[in-house]
């Protein structure tokens, strides 16, 4: 099992992806605030269905990948 230092975070997606936290909250219809916290915070994302899929589709990566970065 790797140690926290390698986990891969939600801030390690966004910026896989070559997108801001600007970029990331435009697509979603939230703040650049929100994604602050998403990525900074040590609570899990709350997020919808529909926000889930979309944060999928601009990141480009696996359920896998979004479930293991944002668990805290």
């Amino acid at each position: 099992m790797p140690d926290q230092s390698q986990q891969v975070t939600l801030m390690d997606l966004r910026t896989r992806a070559g997108l801001t936290r600007r970029k990331v909250a435009n697509a979603l219809e939230i703040t650049e605030k929100t994604v602050y916290v998403w990525e900074t915070s040590d609570n899990p994302p709350k997020m919808t269905v529909s926000q889930v899929q979309k944060l999928l589709e601009i990141l480009g990566c696996t359920l896998d990948e979004l479930a293991i970065a944002t668990k805290k």
